[in-house]
């Protein structure tokens, strides 16, 4: 694999065989990467409390992906944020996400997901172990947040929120995505 220039980039941009919705403007796009901004949905867990003394606890069976499922739905909100407002993110605190933009990657490109340096400094992360993007995904990136510092972090939609890396196959891929994420979670 090869990491795309911004060149590369803005030809595959402009030619429509990468598709950016909307398209980013001319600073979102460094010499390897565009940046992507923050959407205005969060999927917010509920406090989870358990009794120490109690017999019952909750787990989840990650072999079952309808049992990861049916937990987000079960202790989790949806919370939109209007544009100009802020989610606040507090320490030891885990969002879901969304980027504004909707991305459509040909066959031919695969992309990774990467937070930005001035965030992490704070202890943002915006994957927790997630950050590939398949050849023909087509929709938004659902993000994994997590503050990891000390303070609380003010997030206004809109704002840039990650790097998307594109990386050429050495052969294009021959299936294609099923489903479109568009998923609730």
């Amino acid at each position: 694999m090869s990491v795309l220039s911004d060149q590369e980039i803005w030809f595959l941009i402009q030619s429509g065989r990468l598709k950016v919705d909307p398209t980013p403007d001319e600073r979102a796009v460094s010499p390897s990467a565009i940046d992507l901004t923050l959407g205005n949905s969060f999927q917010v867990f509920e406090d989870i409390e358990t009794d120490p003394d109690s017999a019952v606890t909750l787990s989840i069976d990650l072999r079952r992906s309808a049992s990861v499922m049916d937990a987000l739905a079960r202790y989790s909100r949806t919370q939109t944020v209007e544009d100009g407002e802020s989610f606040s993110l507090q320490p030891g605190r885990f969002v879901l996400a969304w980027t504004r933009e909707r991305i459509t990657l040909p066959n031919f490109l695969a992309a990774r997901v990467e937070g930005r340096s001035t965030p992490a400094r704070v202890g943002l992360s915006v994957h927790q172990s997630a950050p590939t993007v398949y050849a023909t995904f087509s929709g938004q990136l659902q993000l994994e947040m997590t503050n990891a510092g000390p303070f609380t972090i003010q997030l206004f939609p809109g704002q840039p929120i990650c790097q998307l890396i594109l990386e050429t196959l050495s052969i294009p891929a021959s299936s294609v995505l099923h489903s479109v994420h568009q998923s609730p979670f």
